[in-house]
Parts: C-alpha cells; structure tokens; sequence
C-alpha cells in the first residue's frame, strides 16, 4: 500500500495549493469591495461638488441682480444730488441777489470750489 509519509505529503500540497487558491479568492474579493467602496466615495464626493457649483451659481446670479439694483440706485441717487446742489447754488444766488437789490448787501464770495 501507500507509504503514509507519502500520502500526509500529497495532502499537505493539495490543502497548500487549496489554501492558496481560497486566499486568492478572498483578496480579489476584498479588492473588489475596496475598488466598489472607492467608486461609491467618488461619486458621492462628485454629487457633493455638483450641490455645491449649482448653488454658488445661483448665490452669484442672485448676488449680480442685487449689485444692478444697487448700481441703478446710486445713479437715481447721483442724479437727485446733482439736482439739490443745482438748485442749492441757485437760491444761494437768487439770496444774493435779493440782498444786493433790496437791501444793499453786497455779499462777497470767497473763492470756493464751485461748480
């Protein structure tokens, strides 16, 4: 019959071979699972960026309406000013005027940066 030294060396290169096949396995297995794992994180991290672009986007859009409304009522608000200090230099003159014609008050003006 079979020497038993034989076999148990028969035996113990069929469960190494065996071993070695079912940690293969196992690797490709957990590589899988890692590669699967990564691919999910990345389109998560994908959708994140996409929220976060589509929201700057309309934070922006909204920002340059506001910027326009702004930039519409500071002109309104130049114009109305100008006016004021037209009709401000105008009465001013009239005053003087009224003072040099009925009063004899000759006002003198020192030099100033008028417009």
């Amino acid at each position: 019959m079979i020497d038993i030294s034989i076999l148990i060396a028969v035996i113990g290169i069929v469960l190494s071979i065996a071993t070695f096949y079912f940690g293969r396995q196992a690797g490709a297995k957990q590589d899988g699972k890692s590669a699967g794992a990564l691919e999910t994180d990345i389109s998560y991290i994908k959708e994140s960026v996409q929220r976060i672009e589509t929201q700057l986007n309309r934070d922006v859009q909204r920002l340059e309406g506001r910027i326009d409304e702004i930039s519409n009522q500071m002109s309104i608000i130049s114009n109305t000013a100008g006016r004021a200090h037209e009709s401000a230099k105008s009465a001013h003159n009239r005053i003087d005027e009224h003072l040099q014609r009925e009063h004899n008050i000759t006002v003198e003006r020192g030099r100033t940066n008028e417009t």
